[in-house]
């Protein structure tokens, strides 16, 4: 663990342990501000694992593994849309009726598995054209 990490892992756990205070002060109602603090810290905290992980095992980037992460991003890019305009649609006649959270949980989700999921097909592949 490099040195300026350090102050991103305090900044985690403290944000952590300031929305637990947080949640104690208000009495455990459900309060916007305690949700954003925690959520804030394990954020942070999961971003330092994920580098901390690729720093110590993997391959390391060049053209090729550039290439594919940013054909993998465009495609989940891509699906993105296509799944904001089914699901506008959807909505709007009334085929599917969802809050907004549920629809921003969907969409955050399907990029994050769609972007991972189109980089291992194309590593898997070998290369992109």
């Amino acid at each position: 663990m490099s040195f300026p990490y350090r102050y991103w892992w305090a900044s985690g756990i403290i944000l952590i342990a300031l929305g637990m205070i947080q949640g104690l002060i208000s009495g455990g109602k459900d309060d916007v501000a305690t949700m954003g603090l925690i959520t804030s810290g394990i954020f942070i905290i999961i971003v330092l694992l994920g580098k901390e992980i690729r720093e110590e095992k993997g391959p390391r980037q060049d053209e090729r593994t550039k290439r594919i992460g940013a054909w993998g991003l465009s495609y989940s890019w891509s699906l993105t849309f296509v799944t904001l305009f089914v699901l506008f649609w959807a909505q709007y006649l009334g085929v599917l009726i969802l809050s907004g959270q549920i629809m921003i949980l969907l969409l955050v989700l399907e990029m994050a598995v769609s972007a991972r999921a189109f980089q291992w097909y194309f590593f898997r592949k070998g290369d992109v054209e």
